[in-house]
């Protein structure tokens, strides 16, 4: 399976073309971030860049690659975010079953006022 780590790294350094910036974005040294390229290349088995001395650029296959790396990047911290909220209380579902005399007598009026009270 990808790790979403080198999916971050790799989308950085195509955005730097330059993994010496790109290591300094990413607040670690250049050494590890190559080699973590590397081994998302090789678990992929595709070269995902093409190197010279001055400047990394991404491949064709690269290019395709990355606009799907950062599509699962985006849905990843989207559902990050939902699964803090869902932790917090903040999200999710409620089903309310009641009588008709509940109805009535204000008692579910009541306890939905509360409700959003308690969680607006």
């Amino acid at each position: 399976m990808i790790d979403l780590r080198q999916l971050k790294y790799f989308v950085v350094v195509a955005e730097e073309e330059h993994v010496g910036r790109a290591a300094e974005r990413l607040f670690i040294s250049q050494s590890p971030l190559s080699r973590q390229i590397s081994q998302l290349e090789e678990k992929l088995g595709l070269m995902l860049f093409e190197r010279n001395q001055q400047r990394i650029r991404l491949t064709a296959d690269g290019q395709t690659f990355l606009a799907e790396a950062r599509a699962l990047l985006t849905h990843a911290n989207r559902l990050e975010s939902l699964g803090k909220r869902l932790g917090r209380g903040e999200e999710g579902g409620l089903c309310i079953g009641y009588i008709e005399n509940a109805m009535h007598s204000g008692v579910l009026s009541n306890a939905l006022r509360s409700l959003r009270q308690s969680r607006p």
